[in-house]
Parts: C-alpha cells; sequence; structure tokens
C-alpha cells in the first residue's frame, strides 16, 4: 500500500450521537460547499450513519461534481433491490463502481456505511472499499476497478462542489436522500477503515459508533447537526465541527428537520415493509402516511416497533383529507399485520382479529371485529385533529385523546384503576405477541394523511414535552410513568 488503511481513534465509553438530519427527497433537501483548492483526488475516506426512508432507489446520499461529464457518487439504487454503491465518471465515461450484492432495505435500524479509496493503490482491488456496519463488503452485484493508479476521483477536485443528498445538475436537485442522516465524516486525503468510526459492544455485539479523532485534510469536515440554523456558518445545520469551519450551505431544510433519532437512540417510525395491502404512501421519514382512495382498501400498516409491556406514549395527527363527507381515517395498534385489504384495523372478520382502532366516523374502540365501546364523554368523532394514546400493558388499558384532552375524563396515571380506560388483551395472548402503532383507513373514497410522532415530529408542534426520561418532542404532556417509542426506553422498560 503507498498509504496506509488507518484504523486509530480514540473509543469513548457511552459515545452519544445527539441529533440526525431527515432528508425527505419531495423537498429536494441538500447540503454542500465549494471545494478550496489543494485537496487530494486519490485518497479520501466518507463515513456516516443512515436510517432509511421509503423503500425505492436512485437516492444519492453524497454527490460532488464539476460539471456533467465529471461526478462521483455514493447512492442506493435499483429498486426493490437497493443496493449500496460507490460511482465516478470522468469525462463522461463511468471508470469505477463498487455496487454491493446484498439489499439495504431495513427501515428500522441505523447503518453505518463507510467508502474510502485510494486510487493509486497499486493492487486494484484495494482501490476502493466498503464496510457496513463494520464488515468489509466483499460480495459485490457489480464491481469494476478503477482503470489504472493514476486515476482521480472528483470528490475533492479544486473546481467541485461537493453535495450531502441528491444531484444537482443544471441549477436542480434530483434524487435526493430520503431518511435520516448523522454523524458525517467527510476526510480528505487519508484513508481509514470502518473501526475508526465505530467498534463493536462487548455486550450486545452490535456495532456502535465511537467518537474519531481523524485528520480531516483540506475539504474535510464533520457534521453532528447539532444546530438549527439555514447559514452556512456554526450555527447552521450544516456546521463542520472539524475545526476546519468548512461549514455547508443549506437548502430546502429546516429546523423542523433536525431530530434525536439517532444510532445511540433509534426511534419508532411507520414501517414501508407492513404496508402490501395498505399500499400507502410515506414521506418525512416514514412519519407521513397518506391512505390511497382506491376503492376496497381497507387496511393498515404498523411501526417498526412492538412492546408487550411497559407504558408508552405517542400522537398522530390528521393532516388533510379529499373526503368531505366522512371521517373514515383510523389509528390505533396491532398484534399482527394485515393479511387482506378488507383487514380493516380493530375490526378484522377473521379470527383471531389483529388489534384496536379508533375510528374517526363517530368515535368507538374496535376489537376482533366488535366495537367495544362508544365513548361517553359526548362527539368522539376526529377529523384533521391531534390523537395522542397512553397504552399501559402493565395493566392493560388504553387511554384516548383528543388534542389535548382524555376521553371520558381519563387520567392515565391511575394505573390499574383505569380511570376512562378501555382494557386490551395482554399482549402475551395475541397471535403477534406484542402490539405496534398503526394506522388505516376504511375505503373513505378520499385521500388521508397522517403524521405520526413518536417523539421527533415531522409537523409544528407549540408546546414541546419529553417523558420522564427526557426523550422525545410531543405536544401535549406525557403521562407520568409513560414513555416515547425509543431503543433507549425500549431496553429499560420494554423487556
Amino acid at each position: 500500500m503507498v498509504f496506509p488503511i488507518l484504523g486509530s481513534g480514540d473509543s469513548s465509553a457511552g459515545y452519544n450521537i445527539e441529533n440526525s438530519l431527515r432528508f425527505n427527497d419531495e423537498d429536494s433537501p441538500a447540503l454542500y460547499r465549494a471545494n478550496d483548492s489543494g485537496g487530494s483526488n486519490t485518497i479520501a475516506t466518507i463515513s456516516f450513519w443512515t436510517k432509511k426512508g421509503p423503500n425505492q432507489g436512485g437516492m444519492k446520499a453524497f454527490y460532488a461534481r464539476s460539471d456533467n461529464n465529471n461526478n462521483a457518487v455514493i447512492a442506493i439504487s435499483g429498486s426493490p433491490e437497493n443496493r449500496l454503491e460507490l460511482r465516478s465518471y470522468n469525462g463522461g465515461n463511468l471508470d469505477m463502481q463498487m455496487k454491493c450484492a446484498a439489499n439495504v432495505r431495513d427501515h428500522s435500524a441505523w447503518y453505518h456505511i463507510v467508502m474510502m479509496w485510494v486510487t493509486a493503490d497499486g493492487t486494484a482491488s484495494d482501490r476502493a472499499r466498503m464496510y457496513i456496519n463494520g464488515e468489509r463488503v466483499t460480495d459485490f452485484h457489480t464491481y469494476s476497478d478503477l482503470f489504472g493508479s493514476s486515476d482521480t476521483m472528483e470528490w475533492f477536485q479544486s473546481d467541485a462542489t461537493f453535495y450531502i443528498s441528491g444531484e444537482w445538475e443544471n441549477g436542480t436537485i434530483g434524487n435526493a436522500w430520503d431518511g435520516y442522516i448523522a454523524e458525517v465524516y467527510v476526510i480528505d486525503g487519508t484513508a481509514y477503515d470502518a473501526s475508526t468510526f465505530g467498534e463493536t459492544d462487548e455486550d450486545s455485539g452490535i456495532w456502535k459508533p465511537k467518537n474519531a479523532f481523524p485528520t480531516y485534510g483540506t475539504n474535510g469536515f464533520r457534521l453532528e447537526f447539532k444546530q438549527t440554523g439555514t447559514s452556512a456558518n456554526s450555527s447552521g445545520m450544516g456546521a463542520d465541527t472539524s475545526g476546519n469551519d468548512n461549514h455547508l450551505t443549506v437548502s430546502n431544510l429546516t429546523a423542523l428537520d433536525q431530530t434525536t433519532d439517532t444510532p445511540t437512540n433509534n426511534f419508532c417510525t411507520m414501517n414501508p415493509l407492513d404496508n402490501y395491502w395498505a399500499d400507502a404512501t410515506l414521506a418525512e421519514g416514514n412519519l407521513q402516511v397518506t391512505m390511497p382512495t382506491t376503492s376496497g382498501y381497507y387496511s393498515f400498516l404498523r411501526a417498526t416497533m412492538g412492546v408487550a409491556k411497559g407504558k408508552w406514549y405517542w400522537e398522530v395527527k390528521g393532516v388533510s383529507t379529499t373526503d368531505s363527507n366522512s371521517d373514515y381515517g383510523v389509528v390505533g395498534f396491532a398484534h399482527s399485520p394485515a393479511t387482506t385489504r378488507a383487514d380493516h384495523l380493530g375490526r378484522a372478520y377473521t379470527s383471531p382479529g389483529n388489534g384496536y382502532g379508533h375510528y374517526g366516523h363517530g368515535g368507538g374502540f374496535w376489537y376482533n371485529g366488535s366495537q367495544v365501546t362508544i365513548d361517553s364523554g359526548g362527539d368522539t368523532s376526529w377529523r384533521l385533529n391531534l390523537l395522542h394514546f397512553a397504552l399501559d400493558l402493565d395493566n392493560n388499558k388504553i387511554w384516548w385523546g383528543i388534542d389535548g384532552t382524555w376521553l371520558d375524563s381519563g387520567d392515565p396515571t391511575s394505573g390499574a384503576t383505569g380511570t376512562g380506560a378501555d382494557t386490551v388483551v395482554d399482549a402475551s395472548l395475541t397471535a403477534g405477541g406484542f402490539y405496534s402503532p398503526a394506522i388505516g383507513d376504511l375505503d373513505s373514497g378520499g385521500t388521508y394523511v397522517f403524521s405520526a410522532n413518536f417523539g421527533n415530529p415531522a409537523f409544528t408542534i407549540s408546546s414541546g414535552n419529553a417523558d420522564d426520561n427526557g426523550y422525545g418532542n410531543f405536544e401535549f404532556d406525557v403521562p407520568t410513568g409513560f414513555y416515547a417509542l425509543c431503543s433507549k426506553n425500549l431496553a429499560e422498560f420494554g423487556g
């Protein structure tokens, strides 16, 4: 090797990543900066963590270009294959491509991705390397070596611009990233392997981040997304915390896109892989759900996290509907997936049912095809309201709330007494063995859009409330003893 692959860096016990950015491709979001002169065009490393949004290909995570014929990209390409790849073009020719054989399709977890290259290396198979969750990828769908040891890549060319999310050609952003990105290291002039940025947890065996101290080089930077500003400075979302002050310009991102959903505290989202029968469209980091208008679609989709014990809180907002006559949205939680398009949430007509649903048209709480209760607190229909849920699986109770008021004068802190609560079947006695939040529709003939808030809202809230552990950002007060659906709380209370 002309330049060594370094595995250095301090391992900080209990290292915590505080923030990520949520990229929604429909907004054409991006961070970018023009390179300074004097950077390396043969040696580099890019390390980042990501959690995927909707299942789709063609998304660009990193992109650099001098012009349309000279560019480089890190992307997830192909759908439904969703393969991670590194590509480089020079003079309009594809002179390097490295695409992994495995699909990158898990929407519930964070991936750590490291790409490094040393184009001056004499061994063609070692000129570029890809790591996923600490493991070097050696099985490729496509692998074409760099043509020769004198070849360059576009990332730090003096006339190139470096982008995070999407490709920018002819003044527009296309194929933007969809999902979350956290803890970005961009290294100019040094090649590092994955052990610089992560390590295996001794207890769980899970790959986890660590605080790295690499040499960044002229154009290198680190992004921790601790700020919410939109300017290219130390107060912006693209603030460089490496010490280089290579701050990135912010495009089509707002403070609402900064989240606490990170590799060290993974939050619940809706699950695109549980969406076959519902055929819903997901956006905003899998928090926004648009139910289809197709006749005969009565189904639902579930979230990425399930619970069998403990006390849990979340919110769901009705964003919009094109149906002016009825309120046929349904929200709740399910222990089993839908199995047909006619599987109403809480109203499945085949035993043993699938879970519990609260319907917008007149209220009411349904389970296993039967209306369990009609709320006594007056008109409980909801349409474009903000609903909130307190699910107590230690006492098997559920409290439903609308716009800050618990129905039936409910009191989630009443525990086994269950003031104003409905009773749920113990999770261990259900077909699935656990419950997950769920969202559905009842064939209203109109489009219904929901936005789920499990602690990182994709909609503006006027308040700001966390659970007792300090996690989550909710519109309404989280009842004492109830917690946001995130990995740290699940480890403590979920069993």
